[in-house]
């Protein structure tokens, strides 16, 4: 599996686990473990663990490259 995006790629929804952080479709069921997202901002960790959608979380894609819903 390849690694999360970096947390400050993240759109609020993907940061807080309400959107697939490959593709940003809202996650309503069957959400699955991305991995941890991580990122600083200055002296803050911005590490969090994000989630995918059953679309992307077989072949997860780069956020420029969104798989097809």
């Amino acid at each position: 599996m390849n690694e999360a995006p970096p947390a400050a790629e993240l759109g609020y929804e993907q940061y807080s686990g309400r959107a697939c952080c490959w593709c940003g479709k809202p996650l309503w069921h069957g959400a699955v473990s991305a991995g941890i997202s991580r990122g600083r901002m200055g002296a803050h960790v911005l590490d969090i663990e994000v989630y995918a959608c059953p679309d992307c979380a077989g072949a997860p894609q780069t956020p420029a490259r969104p798989c097809t819903p």
